[in-house]
């Protein structure tokens, strides 16, 4: 059975969450320009995005992605908020300190620091869209000094779609992984697929006398 941290990692997504190297669009670049420009908001205590309720499909895009399958994840009515939106999680979280989304113009705006062997890893997520139908996050991550020597960022982007109500049996928080099982986002726990039922042998046919 694959671990808690084997699927977050799987659907940093899908999920979300949570990733693979991918090729983002030019936009991304004014998109940090604005967001950089963009005066501050005043942050009030529920002034973050909030999804509708409702089943979402949630797909990494790029080059690198094409031909993966989409998660879906199921938010409740009290799902995204000030402390967890948009599947991240506000606070520490071992060597990573990850920020809150605030506003930046129309979009909103996240930034997250950690260690990972020598380097510091700085993130900046932009998230656009409506939140009621669509929306995308466009994420580019620095490492400074390069990792392994070499590697100086990564680009990211996810889009997310809503497709209906949760489905029978589904609860707020429930990320399915296709392939693995299903992790709720909220408590952490994870069920796996159900195997396929093993069909029945055949018996070999008697030799005729």
């Amino acid at each position: 059975m694959p671990t808690l941290a084997q699927a977050s990692s799987a659907q940093r997504t899908a999920g979300a969450v949570r990733g693979r190297v991918l090729t983002a669009g030019r936009g991304l670049g004014a998109l940090l320009a604005l967001a950089a420009l963009a005066p501050a908001l005043a942050q009030t205590a529920d002034d973050f995005p909030k999804r509708r309720p409702g089943l979402w499909e949630i797909r990494t895009v790029g080059a690198q992605a094409s031909g993966l399958p989409p998660t879906q994840f199921c938010v409740g009515d009290d799902t995204d908020t000030a402390e967890h939106h948009l599947d991240r999680g506000v606070g520490r979280r071992g060597s990573c300190q990850f920020g809150a989304f605030r506003r930046a113009g129309s979009a909103w705006l996240a930034e997250s620091v950690c260690r990972e062997s020598r380097s510091v890893v700085t993130s900046r997520a932009i998230a656009t869209g409506d939140f009621s139908s669509a929306y995308r996050i466009d994420t580019q991550v620095v490492y400074d000094p390069p990792l392994a020597g070499i590697r100086r960022e990564d680009k990211e982007a996810l889009e997310a779609h809503w497709s209906g109500p949760c489905l029978p049996g589904q609860k707020p928080g429930d990320m399915v992984v296709p392939g693995m099982g299903t992790l709720n986002m909220l408590d952490g726990a994870f069920r796996a697929e159900p195997q396929p039922a093993a069909a029945p042998r055949r018996r070999p046919a008697k030799a005729a006398r």
